[in-house]
């Protein structure tokens, strides 16, 4: 009997994760409010970490309905916006997605996973921790906060239905990685050493670590397969601790997992940096990678990091004035550019916004235009932003895919790009408005 329920069982998981014989997807309905026609469905398994070929662009109308169908091999991960998709064949969806998770809503086959997956948790955020707001008085305390938390998840998982064991699988191994985020951000938001030097709080960190190594190490025994590098939430928190032995003691680290960490840090010099020594140094050591995917998006990464060395033609980007009328960015040829890429809702970004500005004033009669750029996804959001500040400076907004993220691989912000009157590029990672450096910058372009 017990040979039966094993062989019953198995049969029951194989059906789960075998996707069905129907290999298309069709996904309809309202995208609103996300500043463009035309909306990046991100990829979110490792590959997407390093390029957008898996990614799908979907296209609206005016208002935002479109009515798409595409293939898809297996169930697949996706972003749109800050909503999370699991997406598998044959699934028939009708959605409504903003950029605010909370007014997502979903119809027809494939909806049961979307729901569960709309209150999904954000690992930058502390998972559980929600950003600090469930850090009690100390850790104990807040322990118990998210193991209940992650208990109370997992219950709803196991209940819910119309969905596949697989789906189940995956989403019980997000909790736990997102139980093991909660475990190492708490540090972050402590309430244990607030007013003590750094020393205590270097002292106070150690003491830490240790005590919660047993817990960390014991979920890492969960999760560090190579079957589930593809879940986000997990790829994160076992490459950022890869290296950390009170961790990941007894782990195996497969290659595939240390491969990861070295492209990821080759991606983040190809980020920030078009030295060409720099790009030489990380072209070597891409040839080096195993996993061909990998070496076939950061050869394409490095491509377009080229691209961006002092003297090219400038990239070319859509953007949209306060009034919604479209302007192109080479428009302003004839002039020097210093171009500001920001967001509404980055803290860094803001902070450097008055320096920008004063810029804007002392430079005030020169060749050169100051540009501030939002990237938000919500036009509202930006226009709302604005009405409630003074500036003179020149205000756009885009989500201009093809212009920024691709061509000028604009990853992270705030992000600040230099451009000459006859639009070829100074600097593609120039210095930020409270650097020193950037009057320098300036003072040689606007010499007459």
């Amino acid at each position: 009997m017990k040979i039966l329920a094993l062989v019953t069982l198995l049969v029951t998981f194989l059906i789960g994760c075998t996707p069905p014989k129907e290999n298309k997807i069709r996904l309809r309905g309202q995208l609103a409010d996300m500043g463009s026609q035309e909306v990046v469905m991100e990829y979110t398994g490792v590959i997407g970490e390093f390029g957008t070929s898996k990614s799908k662009v979907i296209m609206t109308d005016d208002s935002g309905y479109f009515d798409t169908t595409f293939v898809l091999e297996q169930p697949t991960y996706f972003n749109i916006s800050r909503n999370i998709l699991y997406l598998s064949p044959g699934d028939d969806l009708e959605v409504y997605l903003t950029p605010d998770t909370r007014q997502a809503t979903f119809k027809g086959k494939g909806r049961e996973a979307q729901l569960f997956l709309k209150d999904r948790l954000y690992p930058k955020g502390g998972s559980f921790l929600l950003s600090g707001r469930n850090v009690k008085a100390n850790f104990e305390e807040t322990k118990k906060e998210v193991d209940a938390l992650a208990v109370s998840k997992l219950a709803q998982l196991d209940t819910l239905r119309g969905v596949t064991e697989c789906f189940k699988e995956n989403e019980r191994i997000r909790v736990k990685a997102n139980l093991l985020n909660s475990y190492l951000t708490y540090a972050l938001y402590n309430k244990e050493n607030a007013g003590t030097s750094r020393e205590e709080q270097r002292e106070w960190y150690k003491c830490f670590v240790t005590s919660i190594a047993p817990d960390v190490n014991r979920l890492m025994w969960d999760i560090a397969r190579n079957e589930y590098l593809d879940i986000i939430d997990v790829r994160d928190v076992i490459v950022y601790n890869l290296d950390q032995p009170d961790f990941m003691q007894g782990v195996e680290i497969t290659p595939e997992m240390r491969e990861i960490k070295e492209a990821l840090q080759v991606l983040s010099k190809l980020d920030s940096s078009t030295d060409p020594e720099v790009i030489l140094t990380m072209e070597k050591q891409i040839k080096a990678f195993q996993n061909q995917e990998i070496v076939t998006e950061l050869q394409e990464k490095v491509r377009n990091v080229k691209s961006l060395m002092t003297g090219q033609p400038a990239h070319d980007i859509i953007m949209t004035d306060i009034e919604g009328n479209e302007v192109l960015l080479s428009s302003y040829k004839g002039k020097n550019i210093y171009l500001d890429c920001w967001a509404t809702w980055c803290g860094p970004c803001i902070q450097e916004s008055p320096a920008f500005a004063a810029l804007k004033e002392a430079y005030e009669g020169k060749d050169i235009v100051f540009i501030q750029l939002s990237t938000d996804n919500s036009r509202k959001m930006w226009l709302n932003y604005l009405e409630q500040k003074e500036s003179t400076v020149l205000q756009y907004n885009s989500v201009d895919n093809e212009g920024l993220r691709v061509n000028w691989q604009v990853k992270y912000i705030p992000r600040f790009i230099l451009i000459d009157r006859d639009f070829n590029i100074v600097q593609s990672f120039a210095p930020r408005p409270s650097d020193p450096e950037i009057r320098k910058c300036l003072d040689e372009l606007v010499v007459e």
